[in-house]
């Protein structure tokens, strides 16, 4: 367990912790403001409906005149008022105060039936107005108005309690949510690396296997051809079909091998390259294909450049990408190579002036055993890019490609000087 540990990439660990963290901490603020919602409106309600009763019962002390009413404020029908909390105040029909009891709100009356909030010294309060109209009278014929109020301490402090509490429950969710989701995180990375780590054990076993097999075959092939001259044509074509056949099992085996194990440590692989000389060389072995096609192949001039990392594989890289835009471009066109570096990383670019590559396929064409309609017919096993791209990011590079249709592409493979096992 513990090989398998060392290998987990933290970033994908780190991803999958954010992504649980913040569907968990947008549930969590979710029912928070829910929540809140719900408590603040039922104490709103209730507010409003002591209010209501309370200015109901302010009424219940009036007595009405011919000429307005008068004001019994030491009889509310059954109810009291606690004075530091609570007040009554009467209003004539024009919203001039004639009477009060409790607290009593600076804002002056508004002449309308409903709650309001209002001032009073050293804080507010919520207040409730009902009118004041004569028994059996006309429902317009106002003569006066009577208001509730009562302190919204109470309110404030339920709020505030609420909110403390809801933010401490949501900051302790989240720190529980954070460690399970840690937990999470790793079992899951884990339980999946441990699954693709017996996947490529697998691949590279039978791609390794096979090899005997496929040489084998192409081997009894070969010597059918050469000792029995008197074979009949027919059958002349079909061994030669089977030795056909079996170098292109075994360039498949080979690939497969090499994405197999694109993924073990650098650290014993690992030789100074000179980026020039490689280039050159890579060069000299596709210049009689470029000049069958009549495509012109040109390595541009490249200062003494070194780096790090396996060679056979960074020359599997650049083989690769100058062997896909010679075989993509028409002839008479060019393949150009060159090279550039900064203090961290060499960057070489294989530009061609081929058929080009749509935008929705250019990452498509670096998926394993993916080929756009116009490659299919080129005999490949479409795990050319593939393959380039992972040997690159083994060494902590990558390849980018520009590319527009009908006028070429641009493959950049991008290498740090020193790789991530020597860093």
């Amino acid at each position: 367990m513990n090989v398998v540990r060392a290998a987990v990439p933290r970033p994908l660990e780190r991803r999958l912790l954010l992504a649980y963290l913040g569907a968990f901490a947008f549930v969590i603020a979710l029912f928070a403001f829910a929540l809140r919602l719900v408590f603040v409106t039922t104490l709103e309600t209730q507010t409003t409906a002591r209010l209501d009763t309370l200015a109901r019962a302010g009424t219940a002390s009036v007595t009405f005149t011919s000429r307005g009413f008068v004001v019994d404020a030491a009889s509310l029908g059954g109810f009291s008022v606690v004075p530091r909390v609570e007040g009554l105040q009467w209003y004539n029909a024009q919203g001039v105060l004639t009477a009060t009891r409790g607290l009593v709100p600076q804002d002056p009356l508004i002449l309308r039936e409903g709650r309001a909030v209002s001032r009073v010294q050293g804080g507010t309060i919520d207040t409730y107005t009902v009118p004041l109209v004569v028994p059996g009278g006309a429902p317009g014929n106002i003569r006066g108005w009577v208001r509730a109020s009562e302190s919204d301490d109470a309110l404030t402090g339920a709020t505030g309690a609420l909110d403390i509490g809801i933010i401490a429950g949501a900051v302790l969710a989240i720190l529980v949510g954070a460690y399970g989701g840690s937990r999470f995180a790793r079992v899951a990375v884990e339980r999946d690396e441990a699954s693709l780590s017996r996947l490529r054990e697998f691949t590279a076993d039978a791609a390794h296997e096979l090899r005997a097999p496929v040489s084998a075959l192409a081997g009894t092939a070969a010597v059918a051809l050469r000792e029995e001259a008197g074979l009949p044509p027919r059958t002349q074509r079909r061994l030669q079909t089977i030795l056909e056949i079996s170098d292109e099992m075994r360039r498949l085996v080979d690939d497969l091998l090499i994405l197999a194990r694109a993924t073990q440590s650098l650290e014993r692989e690992i030789f100074v390259i000179d980026v020039a000389e490689m280039l050159q060389r890579v060069a000299g072995r596709f210049t009689g294909a470029a000049r069958e096609r009549d495509i012109a192949l040109r390595v541009a001039p490249c200062e003494r450049l070194r780096l790090y990392g396996n060679p056979d594989q960074i020359e599997r890289i650049l083989a690769n990408l100058v062997d896909n835009a010679i075989k993509y471009t028409t002839p008479g066109g060019s393949v150009a190579v060159a090279c550039s570096a900064d203090e961290a990383r060499v960057r070489i670019t294989v530009r061609d002036t081929g058929i080009g590559i749509s935008a929705e396929h250019q990452e498509r064409i670096f998926d394993r055993f993916w080929r756009a309609a116009i490659a299919r017919s080129d005999g490949g096993t479409g795990l050319g890019l593939a393959i380039a791209r992972a040997l690159a990011r083994r060494h902590g590079g990558d390849i980018a490609v520009e590319s527009e249709v009908d006028r070429g592409s641009a493959f950049t493979l991008t290498l740090p000087r020193r790789p991530p096992a020597l860093s």
